[in-house]
C-alpha cells in the first residue's frame, strides 16, 4: 500500500488518499471488475480503471474494498461490502478513468482518524 496522505480540505468528510485494490459489480453472483482506489472518504471513494470497464454516471453497484484506520499509534484495517453510486467518471486519457462514487452506508471507522488533526495542526504551525 502506498503511504497515504491527507490534502487541506473543507469538506465534512476529508479524503484520505491511499493506494489499494477495490472491487465493483452489478449483480452479488456476477462477476467483479477490479479497480484501484485513489481516496476515500467516511462517505465515498473514487478510483483508477480501464475505460471499458467502467462504470457509468448514476450507476448502483456492489462495492468492496479495505481501507486503513486509526493510524495514528498502529495499522488497522476495515472492509466495505455494500452497494455504491456512480457520480462522476472523469476520461484521464490512455483508456483511463477516475470514478467517483457515494458510498449507500457510511464507513464504519474513518480512514483519516487522527491523521487529519495532525495535518491541521502542521498546516497551522508552517
Amino acid at each position: 500500500m502506498s503511504s497515504g496522505s491527507v490534502a487541506h480540505e473543507r469538506r465534512r468528510h476529508p479524503r484520505f488518499r491511499f493506494s489499494w485494490p477495490l472491487f465493483f459489480g452489478y449483480d452479488p453472483n456476477g462477476e467483479m471488475h477490479r479497480g484501484q482506489i485513489v481516496d476515500v472518504s467516511r462517505t465515498g471513494v473514487s478510483f483508477l480503471i480501464e475505460a471499458n470497464a467502467s462504470p457509468s454516471p448514476g450507476a448502483c453497484v456492489l462495492t468492496r474494498f479495505s481501507y486503513p484506520h486509526n493510524m495514528s499509534n498502529m495499522f488497522e484495517m476495515d472492509s466495505y461490502f455494500f452497494w455504491a453510486n456512480v457520480v462522476r467518471v472523469d476520461n484521464l486519457g490512455f483508456d483511463k478513468v477516475r470514478v467517483a462514487m457515494e458510498l449507500h452506508r457510511h464507513l464504519e471507522m474513518d480512514p483519516v482518524g487522527d491523521k487529519a488533526a495532525i495535518c491541521t495542526e502542521a498546516a497551522a504551525t508552517a
